[in-house]
């Protein structure tokens, strides 16, 4: 699933504003101070996921149709393509730290499936979860005080200090002080809420989903079944599945199939159309289209440079 799926077409009337609108040499994050004396907000998305911190004044932000007064020391987090709105509160106006992220730089884009979901020492969903809701489940604001402010603040400096002086390896810098902040906020809004119920459902859910379908991959299974098992919709399903495996569902149930076929090219005798249908393929031409896609070579090719190779 690409981000722009998430894009309802109720919304299409509503201005997107893409990374390449900030005009920050295409760079996955950005940041920016933004101040109301030269920046009006009208109703707009975000293609990127938005965490924006109230430094000075206060101002109204407009979500899920309501509207809310945040003041400094308040933080608001925008999941992808959820439509919000600035409104300045009085004429001293307001500023804020601006930061977008595009959600891959953090949570990666590998190759390789995932490979323990049911292990929670490794399924780590606690920092994505507040991040990835549906519209309704938008948290408008977190007042940060004391400790938390002073953290979350040194934080942004730090991203902001990255961000601006670009020295050596500063994505490297910058991903490692956006998933601590990420970490924090998770935490903070947790303790907020003092509610956990959905968090532990989302994460049972979807530990769930990705245990069946490597389970059952082998068979005819298709997204709407698994969506169902967890009871979510299939395009919420859908953007929590991507957001944690970094793959659509059907390229994570091609590179389990894909991985399987491996095993049995290198160790076994099975031909080659056996083993496509053994995986879950329907047609040759698929598997080996696809075979050769995700190894550059066709699957008796890599049976002959393979073959008797024990799995690591």
């Amino acid at each position: 699933m690409k981000m722009t799926d998430l894009d309802r077409k109720e919304y299409h009337n509503i201005v997107v504003y893409t990374m390449k609108d900030n005009n920050n040499g295409n760079l996955p994050v950005y940041l920016a101070r933004i101040s109301s004396k030269v920046h009006t907000s009208p109703m707009h998305r975000h293609e990127a996921v938005q965490i924006n911190y109230i430094t000075r004044g206060k101002l109204v932000h407009e979500v899920n149709h309501s509207k809310y007064q945040l003041v400094r020391g308040d933080i608001f987090i925008i999941p992808p393509y959820i439509p919000h709105q600035l409104f300045p509160v009085d004429e001293a106006g307001y500023e804020l730290i601006e930061l977008e992220f595009i959600p891959e730089f953090i949570f990666g884009n590998t190759s390789t499936p995932f490979t323990d979901a049911a292990n929670t020492g490794v399924f780590d969903f606690a920092y994505i979860e507040p991040f990835l809701v549906a519209e309704q489940d938008v948290k408008p604001r977190l007042n940060l005080t004391g400790e938390h402010q002073a953290i979350i603040e040194s934080l942004m400096n730090e991203i902001e200090t990255e961000y601006n002086e670009r020295q050596n390896s500063y994505l490297l810098a910058l991903k490692a002080d956006l998933l601590k902040l990420l970490v924090m906020l998770g935490r903070y809004f947790g303790e907020e809420t003092k509610d956990d119920g959905q968090y532990r459902y989302h994460r049972d859910a979807m530990i769930k989903s990705i245990q069946y379908i490597k389970d059952h991959f082998n068979e005819d299974i298709t997204i709407e079944e698994i969506s169902k098992i967890t009871i979510l919709s299939q395009s919420y399903f859908s953007y929590l599945f991507k957001a944690i495996t970094h793959k659509t569902f059907v390229e994570y149930v091609t590179d389990l199939r894909i991985n399987a076929a491996m095993e049995k090219l290198r160790n076994t005798g099975m031909l080659v159309v056996d083993i496509c249908f053994s995986v879950g393929f329907k047609s040759v031409n698929h598997f080996n289209r696809m075979f050769k896609k995700a190894m550059g070579m066709s699957p008796l090719q890599y049976r002959k440079l393979n073959r008797g190779r024990k799995d690591d």
